[in-house]
């Protein structure tokens, strides 16, 4: 008798849950993140320096803060992500399957992507324009897709 493997058991996640785990995700997809639009810097002969300088909004920018502002907002928009996922995911009716949760993620991402590059960035005259709209929307994309596949995931290791 073979057993049916297109249904995973899943647990249960409480709310605070949910929050952790969209924190813990964020930053690991952060990670994802700034590893892509590092790879294109460097296609582009950017220095890393001169990419992570501007993801700090400061006058006095540098690289490593602006890295870890990097990793700090893609942990609260993992939080936002991961109170998404709680109420998508209440039901086992409406629980997302592996691919339905990454998808959801990248659309979530791509969502994000629109707002700052319409609004966010424009509104605070940020350095990010400078980058090119496809090399931050497709790090977006990459961005979202982790996240979505990290949150379903750790929502099956409870």
């Amino acid at each position: 008798m073979m057993a049916d493997t297109t249904k995973i058991a899943r647990k249960e996640v409480s709310f605070s849950e949910a929050i952790v785990d969209g924190l813990y995700a964020g930053v690991l997809a952060g990670l994802v993140m700034a590893a892509l639009l590092a790879l294109m810097a460097l296609l582009r002969s950017e220095s890393l320096g001169a990419l992570f300088t501007r993801f700090d909004p400061t006058p006095a920018a540098a690289p490593l803060k602006g890295f870890l502002l990097h990793l700090a907002v893609s942990g609260v928009y993992g939080i936002i992500y991961g109170l998404i996922w709680f109420l998508v995911s209440i039901s086992p009716r409406t629980a997302p399957r592996t691919w339905q949760a990454v998808l959801l993620g990248a659309v979530y991402a791509a969502g994000l992507f629109f707002l700052g590059w319409m609004i966010l960035l424009p509104a605070s005259g940020s350095s990010l324009r400078q980058l090119p709209w496809w090399d931050l929307g497709l790090a977006h994309l990459a961005y979202g897709a982790a996240l979505g596949y990290l949150v379903y995931r750790r929502g099956l290791d409870r």
